[in-house]
């Protein structure tokens, strides 16, 4: 965990649930509109905003990359990641790195088939949200063998830390037992459309404090070693 000061410390934090949230835009009748156009178009849509998906606890990686499918419909979104530990709530930015294909079918079961990604750097939440909105969360994918940038937007897009905070804890069985409780905030839009990309990474930038945090991956095929004849 990095300070607001720069001071590093370690952090021995166990997964023990992960909840994936999604359609997390501040301003939800917006996004209760575009929902309504997607099922105009025949495309599934939820009945209400924002969802929650859960995810096995197991499904979470801070490596640097990990295996997939000798596929292209599968795909990372930049979202920041609340962990909660104790008291605390720390502030990592990761991936929800989905099976398209299988999200048209059943988004429960996409969710499952390729981790969830988070960064090893953390910020303290009560460091940072006194200029929370002030906070950029971008990704860049590959395009044409170049680092480009694919979202780009402020945290004052989407539900701020304490307030999906506050709805995740009405899902839990019990409100207070939120230890070692990952979740995921949604992503933002894109800024173009894209085809696959094997790499993918994501930042948080803090404007005040000066500073970034950001995790990246690159997604190795399984044909690189399995001879399928």
């Amino acid at each position: 965990m990095i300070s607001k000061n720069d001071d590093v410390s370690v952090i021995d934090f166990e997964v023990r649930h992960i909840i994936n949230a999604g359609y997390t835009g501040r301003d939800q009748k917006a996004v209760q509109a575009h929902v309504d156009e997607l099922k105009a178009k025949g495309v599934p849509a939820p009945e209400k905003t924002p969802v929650y998906f859960v995810k096995f606890a197991e499904r979470i990686t801070q490596a640097s990359g990990f295996e997939v499918l000798d596929e292209t419909d599968h795909s990372g979104e930049a979202e920041f990641v609340m962990l909660f530990d104790k008291n605390d709530i720390y502030i990592g930015v990761g991936s929800d790195h989905t099976d398209r294909k299988l999200e048209t079918v059943d988004i429960p079961k996409a969710k499952q088939i390729y981790p969830n990604t988070v960064s090893s750097d953390l910020w303290k939440l009560s460091d940072i949200f006194d200029h929370w909105d002030q906070i950029m969360i971008r990704s860049w994918i590959d395009v044409k063998g170049e680092k480009t940038l694919f979202q780009e937007a402020p945290l004052s897009a989407m539900l701020d830390a304490k307030d999906l905070a506050k709805r995740v804890k009405k899902l839990i069985k019990n409100e207070s037992e939120t230890q070692g409780l990952a979740v995921y905030s949604g992503t933002v839009a894109a800024l173009f459309e894209a085809d696959y990309s094997a790499y993918f990474k994501t930042e948080l930038h803090d404007p005040v404090l000066n500073r970034a945090i950001s995790h990246e991956y690159t997604m190795t095929p399984v044909s690189s070693w399995y001879k399928n004849d």
